[in-house]
C-alpha cells in the first residue's frame, strides 16, 4: 500500500473555477443589496436576533444570571439618568430662550 504524502494538499485552481466562484460571489451580494432596497422601500425591518440565553446545565449558572441581571439593572438605571438630565436641560433652555 502506497504512503500517503505528508505535504499539504495544493491550492491551486483553474482560472475557469476561480473566475466561477468570484461571478457567483458578485451575484450573491448583488441578491443581497437588491432586497435590502426592496425591505427599505416597503419600510419591513429585518428582525433581530434573539439572544440564546444561557443552558441549563452550564457551570455557575447563578452567579452569571445574577451578574447579567445586575448589569441590565445599572444599564436601566444609566439611561433613566440620562433622560432625565436631557429633559431638565431641554427645560432650561426653554425658559432661557423663553425669558
Amino acid at each position: 500500500m502506497p504512503k500517503k504524502s505528508t505535504k499539504s494538499k495544493s491550492k491551486r485552481m483553474t482560472l475557469r473555477q476561480k473566475y466561477k466562484v468570484i461571478r457567483k460571489i458578485k451575484e450573491h451580494h448583488k441578491k443581497i443589496r437588491k432586497d435590502e432596497k426592496k425591505s427599505a422601500k416597503s419600510g419591513k425591518k429585518k428582525k433581530p436576533v434573539k439572544d440564546p440565553g444561557l443552558p441549563s446545565q452550564w457551570p455557575f449558572k447563578e452567579e452569571l444570571v445574577k451578574e447579567f441581571a445586575f448589569l441590565r439593572a445599572k444599564a436601566q438605571a444609566d439611561e433613566k439618568r440620562k433622560k432625565e438630565e436631557r429633559k431638565l436641560s431641554r427645560q432650561h433652555l426653554q425658559l432661557l430662550s423663553g425669558s
